[in-house]
């Protein structure tokens, strides 16, 4: 199926790029939590961190959907603030977690009640390098979003990337059935363009510590 998928060109060089002029000019909004944002957890003991899976934040107090494009543009980056696990957890989520930290930026589209479809995605980037830091990252390559679409983070291996001891009114999702919110081990993250999944796993008391950058049109 022809989506809006990206080239994996080399990162560092993907990265490295200057915004192209068009989008640098337009005007440009951030997508991303609002009010505050804790620093994520790790190396708490036991330590959260998004595990094999797509993430979206969906409620973050009383703002509901904080990650759903509200008018049409491009994206030309994204930003995540990464935890510094110990030398200890790092080898156990290697080792237990598909292998090392990596994640990349996605777009949804609702395909009915809790289920999306994944219509693009960013270049995947390792991200232990940036443990510790707030990375912007700059797309090579922005990517279309349409209004109603919603932007999320995929994350097939894991990524020391959530907040928490929240009220229960911050909540995110993942790309998990039902009957398998418990099991993070099993790898659910969404890789193919057009495929579909469930998000019926709800977690509750969390935040999702990323934000994307937005130029929009007209």
């Amino acid at each position: 199926m022809r989506g809006r998928t990206l080239p994996i060109a080399a990162i560092a060089g993907a990265l490295a790029l200057a915004l192209p002029a068009a989008a640098a000019q337009a005007p440009v909004v951030v997508i991303a939590n609002s009010g505050r944002v804790a620093p994520p957890s790790c190396p708490t003991n036991p330590s959260a961190v998004i595990s094999r899976t797509t993430a979206v934040q969906v409620k973050d107090g009383s703002n509901r959907e904080p990650f759903e494009v509200r008018v049409a543009g491009e994206l030309v980056s994204w930003s995540v603030t990464l935890a510094v696990p110990t030398s200890g957890q790092v080898h156990y989520f290697d080792r237990h977690e598909g292998g090392t930290a990596r994640a990349q930026l996605a777009v949804l589209r609702s395909d009915g009640a809790l289920r999306y479809k994944l219509v693009a995605l960013g270049p995947l980037v390792r991200m232990q390098p940036y443990f510790g830091k707030s990375a912007r990252l700059r797309l090579a390559h922005p990517i279309a979003v349409a209004k109603g679409e919603v932007v999320a983070l995929s994350v097939p291996t894991w990524l020391p990337a959530l907040a928490i001891d929240y009220p229960r009114t911050t909540s995110w999702r993942a790309s998990r059935g039902a009957s398998d919110c418990s099991n993070v081990t099993a790898e659910t993250a969404q890789t193919t363009l057009g495929a579909a999944a469930r998000y019926d796993c709800l977690y509750e008391k969390a935040l999702v510590t990323y934000s994307a950058s937005e130029a929009v049109s007209g």
